[in-house]
């Protein structure tokens, strides 16, 4: 399974083309907690033989538009997917995209999101690799800590050396 984002124009805007067509299966999941209510509506549809050919071994699209509230605002969000699972229903594709996003968020969200990967300038292959291993280190570092926030620590410990050596076994005296 591969997430299809908007940076790939020409893919993205044909599987959005094509979860309007023939659907093979649709779930409807709705989950609640005490900030956030969330609707996910997943169909999965037959991808066209040029996708077929472009991508080896993918079987199926599934579309996932996800709305709701979170803390009393209203939000949606539709993400495509290409899959080489060979099972078409749209349950079962479901809990494994749910179960790739249990891991996809703890890592790549972080990066994303709070270290602004995705946002990154950085032109250079070997600079960009750096980046990603410093990226990768601060978080590792920041929850062998204790901190589950990456924000919280950023903001606690951004000024604080002495803190950030002992996180990484320096002497600092």
């Amino acid at each position: 399974m591969i997430q299809i984002k908007a940076n790939q124009k020409n893919l993205f805007e044909r599987l959005q083309q094509l979860a309007q067509s023939d659907l093979l299966s649709l779930a409807l999941d709705v989950e609640r907690t005490r900030t956030r209510e969330t609707q996910r509506i997943a169909t999965g549809f037959e991808l066209s033989d040029e996708i077929k050919r472009v991508w080896p071994g993918a079987q199926f699209g599934v579309e996932v538009i996800r709305r709701g509230t979170r803390k009393g605002k209203p939000h949606e969000k539709v993400h495509y997917y290409l899959t080489s699972w060979r099972e078409v229903s749209a349950t079962q594709m479901q809990a494994r995209i749910r179960a790739h996003w249990a891991i996809e968020n703890p890592l790549h969200w972080v990066k994303d999101v709070v270290l602004g990967e995705d946002d990154s300038s950085i032109c250079s292959r070997p600079a960009a690799i750096l980046m990603g291993f410093i990226r990768n280190l601060a978080i590792t570092l920041f929850r062998r800590d204790g901190n589950w926030s990456i924000t919280a620590a950023i903001d606690r410990l951004s000024n604080d050396l002495e803190a950030l050596l002992r996180m990484v076994e320096f002497a600092s005296g």
